[in-house]
């Protein structure tokens, strides 16, 4: 159901100030190009970034500019079509990656569009306004059409679950090996699905939010702890006395970062995910050094939404569950608090137009 717009406008969730988002008539946008496409929200889910811009208008040093458009994770339908749009058309559901690369520098000609020199990125400092509207426009080639049978909140779900599968493909991890998630939020959940469905057993977890703990082991978790309770370090090391062959940070703490430099084996890669709110965090270089640790910074996703939805479609991993909490337009102020609060078990929130 449409909110409902004057002629050349439409409603849009707006940042207008650290802390406080409102609904605000906005122009309408309209095909820029005619590789471009009309775009109508279904459903828009709220980052962690949008959540850090909302709570302090920053993310690691990058200020976003006030009043601003958040939300780059959307599903949505396609309203008009440019003349040289192929393979798509009014009415058909697509899964949108928010990264818009040039095609031409030389990290896109490397087959490195997710750091493409001239990246502009949906509700993002420097980027076009965000999802967070009723319509937005984006070029055709970032449009993934939706297979029968994955619902608009899965689609939504893709682009954090593509971000997964590519941190995933930097360790070659399967059956017989072992890791952990330190931060089980939307992305670690992502990480450790896509753990599974590649075949690794032993996944431990760790997360302060008791829902989100739970949430691990319906992700494939087979042990979940809270770091404020629980001795994360030996409790897991009981478990896999040699060490661990990969561990996923995924929620911007230093102590994290900490905790898995001494889970690791020697050999052991150790994904960097999470996003810091500092600008700088360190590692103790000896025990890195000894073990010879592999550290892998992880940038969004690179061209994995369409084996995303491949797996979806297969119903080879479930992600629905992750979308559990859910908010209409009018209702953004609570649906950010809630998700910023981390209150009433919330994993991800969404705010649904239509």
């Amino acid at each position: 159901m449409a909110l409902g717009y004057n002629k050349g406008a439409m409603k849009a969730i707006v940042l207008t100030e650290v802390g406080r988002v409102e609904l605000r008539d906005i122009p309408k946008p309209a095909l820029a190009a005619d590789t471009d496409v009309l775009l109508r929200t279904s459903v828009v889910g709220l980052c962690g970034s949008d959540l850090h811009y909302f709570s302090t208008d920053s993310v690691a040093g990058e200020k976003i500019t006030l009043p601003a458009v958040l939300g780059h994770e959307v599903s949505a339908v396609v309203e008009a079509a440019g003349a040289r749009v192929a393979g798509l058309k009014p009415g058909d559901r697509v899964a949108v990656d928010p990264a818009i690369a040039c095609g031409a520098c030389d990290q896109c000609r490397a087959g490195r569009p997710h750091t493409c020199r001239k990246l502009s990125f949906l509700g993002s400092p420097g980027g076009q306004d965000g999802a967070l509207t009723e319509y937005f426009v984006m070029p055709a080639a970032n449009c993934f059409a939706v297979p029968d049978g994955v619902t608009m909140d899965e689609a939504m779900l893709v682009e954090p679950f593509s971000i997964a599968l590519h941190a995933f493909s930097f360790w070659p991890g399967g059956p017989g090996q072992s890791m952990a998630v330190l931060g089980a939020g939307p992305i670690g959940l992502s990480v450790m699905i896509a753990a599974r469905a590649a075949g690794v057993a032993e996944i431990y977890a760790a997360d302060p939010v008791r829902e989100r703990a739970e949430a691990a082991r319906r992700a494939g978790a087979v042990w979940a702890g809270d770091p404020a309770r629980d001795d994360v370090v030996p409790e897991i090391l009981s478990r896999q006395a040699l060490g661990l062959d990969a561990v996923f940070e995924c929620c911007g703490e230093q102590s994290a970062l900490d905790q898995a430099v001494e889970l690791l084996k020697p050999g052991g890669t150790l994904a960097v995910v999470g996003i810091p709110l500092a600008e700088r965090v360190s590692f103790p270089s000896a025990a890195l050094r000894r073990k010879e640790i592999r550290v892998q910074s992880v940038r969004r996703q690179n061209r994995y939404i369409k084996r995303a939805l491949l797996l979806l479609s297969a119903r080879l991993v479930d992600i629905g569950f992750l979308a559990n909490r859910a908010f209409r337009p009018e209702e953004a102020q609570a649906a950010f608090e809630t998700a910023a609060g981390r209150k009433d078990g919330v994993l991800k929130t969404s705010i649904v137009f239509g």
